[in-house]
């Protein structure tokens, strides 16, 4: 191990060795080193000494520490998980009242695009249900939108006729026409031939819907029948 000091170098040599100083040299024996460069030059020797056993004994602490990190079993982090606060929301709207505003004692109102039925007391809403409404693919089988009146109410009839989707020829417990045009009659009926989920789930697109009038349930049909008379009002909308 060396050192350099203003440009020269010095090699440690024992207690005597060349020094240096403003360029003149100076004989070994004629100086004498002062008590810090003893102390320094001791700490060098024994780390030069000591470095051996320094670099073995922590390279055997590295890999000891690294065998026994590797036979560890792996430890899974735990996600933190961020909650954040939800916010009060309100209380869930209200149905809309679809009755609100109607002004006649009697209203049934059929909303096409719904695929639904509701009966209308003036403002108050007495019975809700699913429907099943005419096919639009085509003039005579569609139900046609506007504002009616039921004109008639028959119990146990069959009902006939035939449209672009065929002939039919079925039995119906309660019946209440409120429309004749030169397609036939159009009215409220049950359709017990229908599946009760199938109700208010058939487009008016489909060739799987009615030939133009409103199919209900059969409760549906048993509870509009008792309680409308002849006269009351039907609206249809699209």
């Amino acid at each position: 191990m060396s050192s350099t000091i203003q440009g020269k170098t010095i090699r440690p040599g024992g207690l005597r060795y060349s020094y240096y100083h403003t360029g003149a040299k100076v004989k070994p024996d004629t100086v004498k080193p002062k008590k810090g460069h003893f102390k320094t030059m001791l700490l060098v020797l024994l780390l030069i000494v000591l470095a051996p056993v320094i670099y073995t004994t922590i390279n055997n602490k590295i890999a000891t520490s690294s065998t026994l990190r590797n036979s560890l079993p792996p430890i899974k982090h735990a996600q933190a998980q961020v909650v954040s606060a939800k916010p009060k929301t309100k209380a869930a709207t209200a149905a809309v009242n679809v009755c609100a505003g109607n002004q006649l004692s009697q209203l049934i109102l059929v909303k096409i695009s719904a695929r639904h039925l509701w009966a209308c007391d003036y403002s108050n809403q007495v019975y809700s249900s699913p429907v099943v409404t005419g096919d639009e693919q085509y003039d005579d089988t569609l139900t046609p939108p506007g504002t009616y009146h039921i004109y008639a109410k028959q119990t146990n009839r069959t009902l006939t006729g035939s449209s672009e989707l065929g002939n039919w020829d079925v039995f119906v417990h309660y019946w209440m026409p409120f429309l004749y045009n030169q397609y036939g009659a159009y009215g409220l009926h049950d359709a017990t031939w229908r599946p009760n989920n199938a109700f208010g789930k058939i487009s008016q697109y489909s060739s799987n819907a009615s030939n133009g009038c409103v199919e209900l349930p059969l409760a549906t049909a048993q509870w509009l029948y008792n309680w409308s008379v002849v006269g009351t009002t039907v609206t249809i909308e699209s």
